[in-house]
């Protein structure tokens, strides 16, 4: 009896379950070769979010395609690489700042220091020596390993933002003409879905910017605007957000006697985690309709397990079955939010 019960449940949700198999299987696969995947992942991603200007240049403008692709792709890549180099370069000169300015403490902390008795309480040996040499060389394998990606990631993006209605045109003519409406349809409701998702992340980390910019300002802090930008891309880390930068800076603070600013750092590091977590739910569930039960389950999962990777894959989940269920591929388990589009 019971086992007829299962077999039935099973075949009435037989779609959900294939759905969640394949989700999981592709989820997995991405994650595993995500560094392989990286070039392509970034190309795709740019030429979605810059096609309406290739559209623009090429249209309006009547520049040639692949010179439309490539300065687009330029643009973006020049003002990434512009904004990292010029943020190491203020971290090292604040580095070398704070130890010109703090010399005498960190020479005490030194003298203190037995550095002998201290190796020998770690009994430094050749297999420490080796691992040490190892994690060195993985360091500095890190500089090639970037350039190549940078560069993959440029060649694809061009390619992609060059060839998108054509690749959309092939993949839609191998389908049969039975899903190549549903395809079509998906497609639709998920470009729809990211811009929504895209802009509501981007609203939240302009929020953290300027919340680190009046907190940087109000303790005097230098360079505000570079540690408040800094803040809000920390704020993709699950766990430290902004407490990535606003601890070290904490530290620095307390190191040279400033113990008011380093306690304001705490405190209102505290308060931006709360708020976050507030309008995060509320705001990404407005946008595109997932119950904000659904985004705090992601975040706490997250947090507990300390893995981003979790956040990504219960968001990526259930908007893939919002899109399928609006798309009327899949029908509905649960009870969702209705959409109005005429709103």
């Amino acid at each position: 009896m019971w086992g007829d019960i299962l077999k039935s449940r099973i075949y009435k949700y037989k779609e959900h379950i294939i759905f969640l198999l394949v989700f999981s299987a592709l989820f997995l696969l991405i994650k595993t070769f995500f560094l392989y995947f990286l070039p392509f992942i970034i190309g795709v991603a740019v030429s979605l979010l810059m096609y309406p200007v290739y559209s623009f240049m090429k249209s309006r403008l009547s520049f040639k395609p692949a010179f439309s692709a490539t300065v687009i792709t330029l643009f973006i890549f020049s003002a990434v690489l512009s904004i990292i180099t010029f943020v190491l370069y203020l971290l090292i000169k604040e580095s070398i700042n704070l130890y010109l300015n703090n010399r005498v403490i960190f020479e005490s902390v030194f003298e203190q220091i037995d550095f002998s008795n201290t190796l020998k309480e770690l009994n430094i040996n050749n297999d420490m020596f080796s691992k040490l040499s190892d994690t060195a060389f993985s360091i500095v394998r890190i500089i090639p390993i970037t350039i190549t990606l940078f560069i993959i990631s440029f060649v694809s993006t061009v390619c992609f933002i060059n060839n998108l209605p054509t690749i959309k045109k092939c993949l839609l003519l191998k389908l049969n003409e039975k899903y190549r409406e549903d395809v079509q349809n998906v497609f639709l409701r998920s470009k729809d879905i990211f811009k929504k998702f895209v802009k509501s992340y981007i609203l939240l980390y302009i929020l953290t910017f300027f919340e680190s910019l009046f907190i940087f300002a109000l303790i005097d802090l230098d360079y505000k605007l570079v540690f408040a930008f800094l803040a809000a891309v920390s704020d993709v880390l699950p766990i430290l957000g902004p407490g990535t930068v606003y601890l070290p800076i904490a530290v620095v603070k307390a190191l040279s006697g400033d113990y008011l600013s380093a306690v304001t750092l705490l405190v209102f590091w505290g308060i931006v985690i709360v708020i976050r977590q507030i309008i995060e739910p509320k705001l990404l569930s407005d946008s595109i309709k997932i119950h904000p039960l659904v985004i705090l389950s992601a975040l706490y999962f997250s947090i507990v397990s300390s893995n981003i990777w979790v956040l990504f894959y219960l968001v990526l989940i259930a908007l893939s079955y919002k899109i399928l269920i609006e798309s009327k591929i899949l029908s509905p388990i649960f009870l969702t939010h209705t959409v109005d589009d005429s709103k």
